[in-house]
């Protein structure tokens, strides 16, 4: 189930009110929590008929024009009901216990272990298909039981937090087998393996905490490594390293890769780390973890959400906060613009295209092909970020941030600082400083530095385009570091200077003619990185990383000149959506540059006189010479092949200027890109906090007009979330 499907909305609602009406016991939220458990269950399996309670069945059923028939089904499906309530309301105590959580673990091994048996048999007789049928026909008996339970827990104070978590269990299980149950053959069991990985970590945690001989420790959690990294290397890197790295000859098995492997694994790893390091003590309950790490607004594809930030706010729920879920729907609204607005238009106009053929483009075409992944796979997984973050603070939850405008960074090491936070830090935490860090001899750091990014490219897919573009990376951390503890800067400057000149000028004789293009990629990186290096270190001196805006509370000040200028701003935005559908092209550049400028305008009356214009011109020279050494090193993310990228840079090379491709929705989907990019930061909060302050009626008004408006700015063919691969 994608985000930006028209099937997440209702989901979103149906979670929130099952999860809140868990708060209070009564007759009719129990009724209304098995009808909206029904809902969530029909967005998976498509099918009204497979529902075993009377409740969902008969009302689903009239809403989809069918005609529901009472069956046998409808007393086996209450009476599942009926005794799952009777067990939580009345062993809710014991269920929640670490007692009952032990047993509740044992009882999944064994369940698992039957599953499997099951699958394995299956598969031999080549029955697979008939048995998955049988198992998904009665895939709504597990969901009644876990409802129930749910319900029945929450009929006593003490034990409605259970209930609760119960909930999201279930409905973050459905949303992960969304995308499995549409899989061929075994692949429908893929929770089933999430399960068992779970729960093998649940056991790890606890028997890490208890035992005190350091090499016991060492080796159990090992086996966690060995146990998570091991499934993601089987399903990612098997084919590539059989046949890319060793050139063995053996068949290959064209896996497909699990939704959000990458993410639940190091999610999972970070939390066996933390109490290895004992850091944190590890959970008794095994729902709590296993919510913890299927939590569905980041399941998969992040931000990597840390037990340390989730697990006690599954131990003790927060409240519903009104504000909080507000500021929730404002940061869902902004991603789905960012995704179907903008990243959708980027991909479908021109990246792809480009990539997938550059040779058909010109020099020019193939840059702006590049500038516009640049800031495609920004926007698409910011938006995926907005959208998880906005799901889980509409549930009361805060989620940690993912991505602060990174093109903005006027070097590369501030870049890593801003863009996808959680992966940058978990990097670092649990890798970079595992290596050592920045302990011991310089040389070392610089190696530490290099690896990290190293295997951090190969995180992101199995291929050689990923391991450049990690090296790129790496490298440049590396060189960037040594360059901005330099001293004598002007010596330095000098020196970059002339190794590339002479780099650029000896390139021909240094390099034989028959030499790799690995041995030129190397030699013309090594020729130009300390020259761009240093100019960013130079430019960025004396220019501290701005701070995140702190969250002020809304205050109407109609009337003030920043509040008019964005009263104007919103007309402007507002009239370019209608130039958008009914104006001539010539008009939307213009209007993009009136809203955006307005904005800048507002927030530069608020602050006052305290731009220092020297320093922000050096600042906006290295952030630009940053964003183009982003933007090469996305050539070889974006490139399906490693000669798909140098064909990139060739045609970039090539220097030709044609560009009918670059169409008017081309440059105004990179001028509105770029300009929410560069947003002013008081006036998008000005915009969030007028959202909150308005009434309930008139927030669902804009709710629905935002809806109809991303409905026509949409695209009939719907492009994945980007890091849904990974």
């Amino acid at each position: 189930m994608l985000f930006s499907s028209p099937d997440y909305p209702v989901f979103l609602i149906a979670v929130f009110f099952m999860y809140a009406l868990a708060r209070r016991s009564g007759w009719a939220r129990a009724a209304a929590i098995v009808l909206l458990g029904d809902v969530v269950f029909v967005l998976v399996a498509k099918d009204p008929a497979m529902l075993w309670d009377p409740l969902g069945s008969v009302l689903l059923q009239l809403a989809a024009g069918e005609t529901a028939v009472p069956t046998w089904h409808w007393a086996v499906g209450l009476a599942v009901l009926a005794g799952a309530f009777v067990l939580g309301r009345d062993r809710g105590g014991w269920i929640a216990s670490e007692r009952g959580q032990r047993y509740i673990a044992r009882g999944i091994v064994v369940g698992l272990a039957g599953v499997g048996a099951t699958v394995a048999i299956a598969s031999v007789e080549h029955a697979l298909a008939d048995v998955t049928a049988h198992v998904a026909a009665h895939g709504h008996l597990v969901v009644l039981a876990l409802v129930g339970i749910a319900i029945g827990a929450a009929q006593h104070g003490a034990h409605r937090a259970l209930g609760r978590v119960v909930v999201l269990l279930v409905a973050s299980c459905l949303f992960y087998h969304a995308w499995a149950a549409a899989m061929p053959g075994p692949y429908r069991y893929l929770l089933g393996l999430l399960l068992g990985t779970i729960v093998l970590d649940y056991y790890l945690a606890l028997w890490i905490e208890r035992t005190e001989h350091p090499l016991a420790r060492k080796a159990l959690v090992v086996v966690s490594l060995c146990s998570n990294l091991g499934i993601l290397f089987f399903f990612k890197y098997t084919d590539f390293v059989t046949h890319d790295v060793l050139d063995l000859d053996v068949r290959r098995l064209h896996l497909i890769l699990p939704a959000g492997i990458s993410f639940h694994t190091f999610q999972s790893l970070s939390y066996t780390i933390d109490v290895y390091r004992r850091q944190l003590r590890a959970t008794r309950s095994v729902v709590q973890f296993a919510t913890f790490v299927l939590f569905f607004p980041q399941l998969v594809a992040g931000p990597i959400v840390r037990a340390q930030e989730l697990l006690p706010q599954l131990a003790e729920l927060p409240r519903l906060d009104l504000e909080l879920a507000t500021h929730g729907l404002f940061r869902i609204v902004v991603g789905l613009f960012k995704k179907i607005a903008l990243a959708d238009t980027l991909a479908l106009v021109i990246v792809d295209r480009v990539f997938d053929a550059p040779q058909q483009f010109s020099g020019l075409e193939v840059l702006v092909g590049v500038y516009a992944y640049a800031l495609q796979i920004y926007l698409d997984f910011s938006a995926y970020s907005d959208i998880a973050i906005g799901s889980a603070a509409v549930l009361g939850f805060r989620l940690p941030e993912n991505f602060r405008t990174p093109y903005r960074s006027a070097n590369l090491q501030e870049f890593w600082r801003r863009w996808h936070i959680s992966l940058s830090t978990w990097l670092r935490d649990y890798l970079y400083i595992t290596l050592g860090g920045s302990r011991g001899a310089a040389w070392r750091t610089y190696l530490n530095l290099s690896l990290t990014m190293l295997l951090g490219g190969l995180w992101h897919g199995a291929s050689w385009t990923f391991v450049v573009w990690g090296a790129l990376h790496g490298f440049g951390l590396a060189v960037t570091r040594f360059f901005q503890r330099a001293e004598h800067a002007g010596t330095v400057v000098v020196a970059c200077v002339g190794i590339a000149v002479v780099g650029i000028a000896a390139q021909r004789s240094l390099v034989p003619d028959d030499a790799s293009i690995w041995v030129r990629l190397i030699v013309a990186w090594v020729a130009l990185a300390p020259l761009w290096a240093v100019a960013t270190a130079w430019l960025g001196r004396d220019t501290p990383e701005p701070e995140p805006p702190p969250t002020q509370p809304f205050v109407l000040a109609l009337g003030t000149i920043p509040e008019l200028l964005r009263l104007a701003m919103c007309g402007s935005g507002a009239l370019l959506l209608a130039a958008l559908a009914w104006g001539e092209s010539w008009t939307w550049l213009p209007l993009v540059g009136i809203t955006w400028g307005l904005a800048v305008t507002a927030d530069a009356f608020e602050r006052g006189p305290t731009i220092d214009l020297e320093l922000g011109a050096r600042r906006a020279l290295s952030a630009l010479l940053v964003f183009h050494y982003v933007c090469l090193a996305w050539v070889f993310f974006r490139a399906p092949t490693f000669d798909g990228a140098l064909a990139v840079l060739r045609q970039i090379a090539g220097r030709e200027l044609d560009h009918a491709n670059v169409t008017s929705l081309v440059t105004v989907a990179l001028a509105v890109g770029f300009a929410c990019h560069f947003f002013p930061d008081a006036s998008f909060r000005w915009l969030r906090d007028r959202f909150a302050a308005l009434p309930a009626w008139a927030q669902g008004c804009v709710l629905a007009a935002v809806a109809l408006i991303l409905r026509e700015l949409g695209h009939a063919k719907v492009v994945p979330f980007i890091y849904f691969q990974f």
